[in-house]
């Protein structure tokens, strides 16, 4: 697994300027195993070739990002009520293990955040949910959505509270909840340590309590939906958009393509807990269909880098209005 120094660096050896942010030395961390996985990823990056295309004057064969011929991805996205439960309670005995063995780490997966380093990165990792915080108010902004009009956030996998405490510096209440009781137990004293009194937590250990949330003005869900299988992950997309006020908006992340990647209910079901990070994907089209039934439009939609091999996968930011 590479450093975000080493990543850092590749870029600047390799591009010439630095990342554009955390997420992506984040992501990068995690996809590059050796130096030389590292060296491989920058040298086939179309960045990389268009800019070799200049110095050498001579074209180079670019691969795009995303191609636009690669083939759609079979997705079951429909199951029965027993189905969903079973799915939500292997996600969330996934979540209570990591926040007993790794709870940092399974935030951000960076070798600094494991349990035996933390202490000495703590600053640094709390410091890098500024970042995401500043990311959702400057999207709303750009979108033409004023936070300050806005009075409730809901913070959809707050972990441990990373980014938890940025959001209650900009809303008058945040409601910040998450499927790990362990969790959200060191959000809660982190918050506390700074005394942050604004915030609501909420542990949903049954998907049904999504039912029972209140109507919020904002959510923002960040690296956290990908991690339940696609049913899951379209329910409470779903839920979440009709618990909007009108004109409320919400931020949300999800990968929504790779490569090769299929998804059945009952091969999932039959199939075993790794107890550690779960990726999963649900199609843009998806996506689009629940917000339509969700009442709400788009305001934006981006790629946002947020996954490995963007040749192969794809992760977009939705900014979704409730009409």
């Amino acid at each position: 697994m590479s450093t975000p120094e080493e990543v850092t660096l590749a870029y600047q050896l390799f591009l010439g300027r630095d990342p554009e942010n955390t997420d992506v030395v984040n992501n990068l961390c995690q996809t590059a195993q050796t130096p030389k996985h590292l060296r491989d990823i920058f040298i086939k990056s179309p960045e990389f070739l268009q800019r070799m295309t200049e110095v050498l004057q001579k074209p180079q064969a670019i691969r795009q990002r995303h191609p636009f011929t690669l083939p759609k991805i079979p997705v079951e996205t429909i199951v029965s009520d027993d189905a969903m439960d079973q799915m939500f309670d292997r996600i969330h005995k996934e979540w209570e293990h990591l926040g007993q063995t790794e709870p940092y780490w399974s935030v951000v997966t960076q070798p600094q955040y494991y349990q035996a380093e933390f202490e000495a990165h703590r600053e640094q990792f709390y410091t890098s949910g500024n970042y995401t915080s500043q990311i959702f108010l400057a999207t709303l902004r750009r979108c033409g959505v004023n936070p300050a009009q806005l009075h409730t956030c809901l913070e959809v996998g707050c972990g441990v509270g990373r980014v938890t405490g940025y959001l209650a510096a900009a809303f008058a209440k945040v409601i910040a909840a998450d499927i790990s009781s362990q969790h959200i137990a060191i959000a809660k004293n982190h918050l506390q340590s700074k005394e942050i009194h604004n915030v609501e937590f909420q542990h949903w250990h049954k998907v049904q309590q999504m039912h029972q949330l209140p109507q919020v003005d904002a959510i923002l869900s960040v690296i956290t939906l990908q991690h339940n299988p696609p049913p899951v992950m379209a329910w409470m997309l779903k839920t979440l958009l009709t618990q909007l006020r009108s004109g409320g908006v919400a931020y949300i992340q999800i990968p929504t393509y790779r490569n090769g990647y299929f998804f059945e209910v009952e091969r999932y079901l039959h199939s075993t807990p790794p107890n550690t990070l779960e990726m999963h994907f649900l199609p843009q089209q998806e996506v689009f269909r629940i917000m339509t039934e969700a009442g709400c439009h788009c305001l934006e939609v981006r790629e946002d880098g947020m996954v490995g091999a963007e040749d192969q996968m794809l992760s977009n930011s939705f900014v979704f209005q409730k009409a």
